[in-house]
């Protein structure tokens, strides 16, 4: 009796034992390890296991287009930049885009510069919106920050792409509401079209909204160990663009003293373009 309550105790072991390692071991989790030790490596300047990490993370995913965009991005970040283009391609000529990438990719695109590609994408996000794809606020806020950004590097655009943008942004705040991100947006395209009066109305606003989040997320337990960190660092570096946009508007109005704390406030935030920050 004594001997076969061991086995079936030693079964029970086994099986538990089994579902836990099977649990562990699988590809999307051993990737998603992959991964966080790849950015930790990143951010400590160790560029070249971060790109062997970031490998093992895309291998184990499966190839799939949610990590290949991820390592488009670290790529971007140590400057192989060709490398990083070629993954934001599909893995097969069959493979059908991903619509719920496309807003990072297209952002991805700005930061190398490649504006042309960015807006056609932009333009492909209202097209899968038109289809009941894709929030239509989120793609019109998409294409026209697209626009504002590719300005921001004197792309040349057609002469109506900032009419297009500002129509865009309108109808995006009147869909889903005065959302910080969307303000933000409607003051950078207003910085372009010469309002840089109404973009720093639209930026003190986005501001307060984003600095009323810092100060909350301040105040909460950190239950999660680095979570609090991470979403201070994330509200962090958005306020910082928002302060660089500001920058930008003050500069435009002759307010040199205004732009330069500006400036430099968005530095102490974080704002980089090869971090995201942008």
């Amino acid at each position: 009796m004594k001997s076969r309550l061991l086995w079936i105790r030693t079964l029970l072991v086994a099986a538990i034992v089994f579902v836990v390692l099977s649990q562990l071991l699988r590809p999307s989790l051993v990737g998603q390890w992959y991964w966080a030790s790849a950015l930790e490596k990143l951010e400590a300047g160790e560029n070249d296991q971060a790109i062997e990490l970031g490998q093992k993370a895309v291998d184990w995913s499966g190839d799939s287009a949610a990590m290949r965009m991820r390592m488009a991005e670290l790529l971007y970040r140590v400057e192989r930049n060709e490398e990083a283009l070629a993954l934001l391609e599909p893995a097969e000529e069959s493979e059908e885009e991903d619509v719920t990438l496309l807003p990072m990719k297209n952002f991805l695109l700005s930061r190398m510069g490649e504006h042309e590609r960015a807006l056609a994408l932009a333009d492909d996000l209202i097209a899968a919106a038109d289809e009941g794809k894709f929030h239509r606020h989120r793609a019109l806020n998409n294409r026209a920050y697209a626009t504002a950004l590719a300005l921001s590097d004197d792309a040349e655009l057609p002469p109506e792409a900032l009419e297009q943008a500002q129509k865009d942004i309108e109808e995006a705040i009147g869909i889903y509401g005065a959302d910080a991100s969307y303000l933000d947006t409607r003051g950078y395209v207003k910085h372009f079209a010469g309002d840089n009066e109404g973009a720093v109305g639209d930026l003190n606003v986005a501001i307060e909204i984003y600095q009323s989040l810092i100060n909350q997320v301040e105040e909460e337990e950190d239950v999660w160990g680095t979570m609090k960190e991470m979403r201070l660092k994330q509200a962090q570096g958005m306020i910082g663009v928002l302060y660089h946009h500001r920058g930008e508007a003050l500069k435009a109005l002759g307010r040199e003293e205004d732009a330069k704390r500006d400036f430099e406030q968005a530095d102490k935030m974080g704002y980089s373009r090869q971090k995201g920050h942008w």
